[in-house]
C-alpha cells in the first residue's frame, strides 16, 4: 500500500504542475484556459481525497513518519478549500486563484514526499 501512496503522492504533484504551467500560459495569452483546466483540477482533487484516504489507512496500519509529512500532506487540502473561496471574488478570471494554488500543492506535495523518506 506504501506504493500506492508514494505513486498518487507524485501523480498529485505532476497534475498540480500541469494545472500551474497551464494557467500561467492562459494568463500570459490573457485567455482563459479552457475546459482542460478544470477536467485536471478535478482530477486533482479527486487524486488528493485518494491520497488522504490511503495515507489514513497506511497510519492505522501503523506506518509513522515525521509530522512534517503530516503537515505536507493536509496542507494542499487547505489551499484547496482557500482557493475556492478565494475564487469566489474573482469573476470571469476564477481559475487564476487555482494556478497559484497549483503551484502551492506542486511544492507541498514535493516536500511531503522528501520528508516521506
Amino acid at each position: 500500500m506504501t506504493w500506492a501512496h508514494r505513486y498518487i503522492g507524485l501523480g498529485i504533484g505532476v497534475v498540480f504542475l500541469l494545472l500551474f504551467l497551464i494557467g500561467t500560459i492562459a494568463w500570459i495569452r490573457n485567455k482563459d484556459p479552457g475546459k482542460p483546466f478544470w477536467g485536471l483540477l478535478a482530477a486533482g482533487q479527486g487524486a488528493l481525497v485518494l491520497q488522504a484516504v490511503v495515507g489514513i489507512i497506511l497510519f492505522l496500519m501503523g506506518g509513522r513518519r515525521p509530522i512534517l509529512h503530516y503537515t505536507y500532506g493536509a496542507f494542499p487540502v487547505l489551499v484547496l478549500v482557500a482557493a475556492h473561496l478565494f475564487s469566489r471574488r474573482l469573476k470571469g478570471i476564477e481559475w487564476t486563484a487555482f494556478t497559484i494554488a497549483g503551484l502551492f500543492i506542486f511544492g507541498l506535495q514535493l516536500r511531503g514526499f522528501m520528508t516521506g523518506f
